[in-house]
């Protein structure tokens, strides 16, 4: 069984000291005495490297195989199973899983066993490859060339004439990760993850209450994957108010949410894409609806501002409230997606309900993980070279374009029960 931690007999401990220090720099979190494990799916499991002892294939053949198949194409082949190997290789299970149809692989875990390598094996006796490798940064897909030149007439527009809260953060001498107009990056050769914000203010909605029915879409290496969740804050402690991340775009990394809650950090320290160094700017609201006003408060640079798993989309009553599911962090719902076929998957079975089903089995002994986010993310690592960089623009509704489609593909995801 080849999963994260385990490495072939033949790694010397130089490499594997030498993976730790390139997975801490990956993560940001260089430095951190205690993070000279690996993090786990479960709450407080922290994974020592352990030899492989029996194994259908070594460590470095499965890494030579999801390389040149497609899912993990800029990955090292070291022998060692790290974030990036486990992502690669939970990526092809949820790709014989949903585009070729094969149920018989089951649900993705990162585990490497007996049924995911006849799979790989039969894979390899077709010198089969994922779809997706003919399309690259330098030849994507159509959809992905339309969101990407829809980005760019974004920037072109509020270039020339910036929002109130854009000309604040382009007035900021420190904006922390956030980025000021002039800079926002659209290359075709970085991961784009876009977020939708809804109107705040809508008859549907009672006061106070924030829905998870926000869209989000990742452009990475020439394809489109859409999400949704929500990009409010629901809670806050703060008696400043809610924090709003601002419009535009900020860069965020591979990492854990809560890693500097010192009570937290060892047991929970979520996964999350978390800010790539300091922070990124937020506007605080007393009542939940940002508007020009509350910019007279200006704004701050907020290192706790994550992009997160949002369970089923539900708080602890079974509501389809954000709450205390977010304090400003955008939030991405487990229960499916839309692939880069343009097709809803549903993730609902292996989708935990809340952290403490994680690395758990259900009543129907599928294991629990967190969804569709884990797609998400795992695209970002194993897919990613070595800039893990995400470049997330957050825009509102009104600035999105018709013809993307994300709309109704969030229609589509609801419909489904997703």
């Amino acid at each position: 069984m080849i999963t994260l931690g385990i490495f072939d007999p033949d790694v010397q401990p130089a490499a594997l000291e030498t993976y730790m220090k390139y997975a801490n720099q990956m993560t940001g979190v260089a430095g951190v005495q205690e993070f000279n494990k690996l993090r786990g799916v479960k709450d407080s499991e922290w994974l020592s490297f352990q030899k492989a002892e029996t194994s259908d294939m070594k460590v470095a053949d499965a890494q030579r195989f999801l390389k040149e198949a497609g899912f993990f194409p800029f990955g090292k082949i070291d022998g060692i199973c790290g974030y990036r190997t486990a992502s690669a290789i939970r990526l092809f299970q949820e790709y014989v899983r949903t585009v070729e149809g094969d149920a018989s692989i089951g649900y993705p875990d990162g585990m490497l066993g007996a049924t995911s390598v006849q799979h790989l094996q039969r894979w390899k006796a077709g010198n089969k490859k994922a779809d997706w490798t003919r399309f690259s940064s330098a030849s994507p897909t159509p959809e992905y060339t339309k969101w990407l030149n829809w980005l760019g007439q974004i920037k072109q527009k509020y270039s020339a004439g910036p929002t109130p809260m854009l000309q604040l953060v382009n007035q900021q001498t420190k904006t922390g990760d956030t980025v000021k107009v002039a800079n926002w990056d659209f290359a075709p050769s970085k991961i784009h993850f876009v977020g939708i914000r809804r109107n705040e203010a809508r008859p549907d909605l009672k006061p106070g209450e924030r829905r998870f029915d926000d869209g989000f879409a990742l452009l990475i290496n020439g394809l489109v994957f859409k999400f949704y969740g929500s990009t409010d804050p629901g809670a806050t402690k703060d008696s400043k108010g809610f924090p709003f991340l601002v419009y535009g775009q900020h860069h965020f990394r591979f990492g854990w949410h809560k890693l500097n809650d010192e009570k937290l950090k060892r047991e929970r320290a979520y996964h999350a894409l978390k800010p790539a160094g300091a922070g990124v700017l937020v506007a605080r609201s007393k009542d939940l609806v940002l508007n020009d006003a509350d910019l007279a408060g200006g704004l701050e640079i907020n290192g706790s501002i994550n992009i997160h798993w949002g369970g089923e989309g539900v708080n602890r009553q079974g509501l389809p409230l954000v709450g205390s599911w977010s304090e400003g962090c955008q939030v991405i719902v487990g229960k499916g997606y839309i692939n880069h076929q343009n097709k809803p998957v549903d993730c609902s079975e292996n989708n935990a309900h809340f952290y403490d089903n994680l690395g758990t089995k259900n009543a129907k002994g599928v294991y629990q993980t967190r969804g569709a986010y884990t797609v998400m993310s795992d695209l970002v690592a194993a897919l990613s070279g070595d800039d893990n960089i995400v470049r997330y623009t957050l825009v509102y509704e009104q600035d999105l374009s018709a013809e993307l489609g994300l709309g109704e593909a969030l229609e589509i995801l609801k419909r489904r029960g997703a």
